[in-house]
């Protein structure tokens, strides 16, 4: 038997020369922007899904120590509910108090077992300026 490769709608959005939404067969992209939907959608921000998502956003006005521990209990809650096809290996985040910069990397495993590392975004803290995330 052999089995279709799952496709989806590549991120960003564009439209091919031929004027088709461009789609992707990329395991790891697919999942890659699937993480990414779900750490960088706020819980509420969606009006018919309300649960999904995550609280990142309010664990960055925490202080430095309680913002990093927050992030990681809040990726791994959001892996096992909202992700449960994949396997989170590992929570990495750094701050650059220089640039105000708080960067989350996450490692998992695809349900073909591949191991794949995912740079969620920069979280921009400066001033009275509202933080703002850079997607890399």
């Amino acid at each position: 038997m052999v089995r279709k490769l799952e496709s989806a709608i590549a991120l960003p959005f564009s439209i091919d020369s031929y004027g088709r939404v461009t789609k992707t067969t990329d395991q790891s992209k697919i999942w890659a922007d699937k993480v990414r939907s779900v750490i960088g959608t706020a819980v509420k921000e969606r009006v018919m899904r309300p649960t999904f998502g995550t609280d990142i956003p309010s664990a960055v006005f925490e202080n430095q120590e309680d913002s990093v521990g927050r992030i990681q209990e809040v990726v791994s809650t959001s892996f096992s509910g909202q992700l449960p096809q994949l396997t989170l290996e590992q929570v990495d985040t750094s701050y650059d108090e220089y640039s105000g910069t708080l960067t989350v990397t996450i490692t998992y495993a695809l349900p073909n077992e591949e191991i794949v590392t995912t740079t969620v975004g920069l979280i921009i803290i400066s001033g009275n300026t509202i933080p703002y995330e850079e997607t890399q």
